[in-house]
């Protein structure tokens, strides 16, 4: 631990952009998925497509996504993060240049398919390679500005998405597709695997593959099933249950419910994204100051996570009752940002519960969440 902070303070602007690196990553993610709510008239009336169609389409990238997260999220423990990153990111950048080609239900239904293997494990192996550059005080605030590029991509960049489909919807997608090829040059000639030498990481090669087939049967289902974990775990569940809402049917309830125009629905949904953004990296600060005052995990990571998600869901709660466009954008930018915050500091909590299965782990809290 003393090592990795002291490299942390010798090489902060590697560190820095390693987050950057991860942080347009999560941005290229999001804002590809967000393309799909954003266009869903668009795309609904050029397809032919009805409203349980639509539905299947939503849902269709869900179907592989925690499988594929847990797999993937399992070989970067062994073959290692920055290779696994690569080869998705690489992946889904080819697939969103498919889309040029789609022509119908089953088209789509297959490319959001293919989208949700090879993005879902990009989360837990991010998150796996934040730990290995960062030390456990910081990683909070690390985290939680790669959560911030999900946030960036789904929220704040909706009225430069919303202009990008004014070339047409599949236009979009191939932009991102490109910018995802450019993200992987970048990151493969620019980057290394994790801080440790190529003379450390061989002398301690053997000791960490012991220790991860040490750890890889009975302790690994005792952590999972440990109380902290199983609330970590249903904690993600319900937040995510809330940003899939967010990002499909969101822009619609804004326009249809709470009668706003498109233009009035972009800069609303930036503004939710910008004060979420906000109250995430504000959470999480709290969380790393919480450690390093009281070195108690449990309490820096788990109840910060905890009241958090309790005032967040009440004000999502608020916005049943006070229906007012105004209001909405408060409530929904507060409840995003409160519950948002524990896709950050989560998978620290579920990390932490087996160190040297931190992909793994990582893996199973946001396969839960689907």
């Amino acid at each position: 631990m003393g090592k990795s902070l002291a490299l942390s303070k010798k090489n902060s602007w590697v560190l820095w952009g390693i987050i950057a690196f991860l942080f347009f990553g999560n941005l290229i993610n999001f804002s590809g998925k967000n393309i799909i709510g954003l266009s869903a008239d668009l795309i609904m009336n050029d397809l032919g497509l009805n409203a349980n169609q639509w539905g299947l389409v939503g849902s269709a990238y869900y179907w592989l996504f925690p499988i594929a997260g847990i797999v993937g999220a399992a070989l970067s423990d062994r073959f290692g993060t920055k290779k696994i990153l690569s080869i998705l990111i690489l992946s889904w950048g080819i697939i969103q240049f498919g889309a040029l080609a789609i022509n119908g239900f089953s088209a789509l239904i297959l490319y959001r398919v293919l989208l949700g293997i090879f993005q879902g494990p990009f989360g837990p192996v991010a998150m796996s390679h934040i730990n290995k550059w960062f030390p456990a005080e910081k990683r909070g605030v690390a985290s939680s500005l790669f959560t911030l590029g999900a946030t960036a991509g789904g929220l704040v960049l909706a009225p430069v998405i919303i202009g990008l489909t004014t070339f047409g919807w599949k236009v979009a997608f191939a932009i991102f597709g490109g910018i995802s090829v450019i993200w992987v040059l970048l990151f493969i000639f620019t980057t290394k695997e994790s801080p440790s030498s190529i003379e450390q990481k061989a002398a301690t090669k053997h000791a960490v593959e012991s220790s991860i087939q040490k750890k890889s049967g009975k302790e690994v289902v005792k952590a999972i099933f440990s109380p902290t974990s199983i609330f970590t775990l249903f904690l993600a569940f319900s937040s995510f249950i809330f940003v899939v809402w967010t990002a499909i049917w969101m822009p619609n309830y804004l326009t249809k419910v709470a009668g706003l125009t498109s233009s009035q629905m972009g800069v609303s949904v930036s503004i939710i994204g910008i004060s979420s953004a906000a109250i995430i990296f504000l959470v999480s600060m709290v969380s790393d100051k919480v450690l390093a005052k009281t070195q108690n995990w449990r309490t820096s990571r788990v109840l910060v996570t905890g009241v958090s998600a309790v005032i967040g869901s009440l004000m999502l709660a608020s916005a049943v009752f006070i229906q007012n466009p105004v209001w909405n954008v408060i409530a929904f930018g507060t409840a995003y940002g409160l519950t948002g915050a524990n896709f950050a500091i989560g998978p620290q909590i579920m990390m932490r519960l087996v160190p040297e299965r931190s992909g793994l782990m990582a893996s199973i809290l946001m396969s839960f969440q689907m």
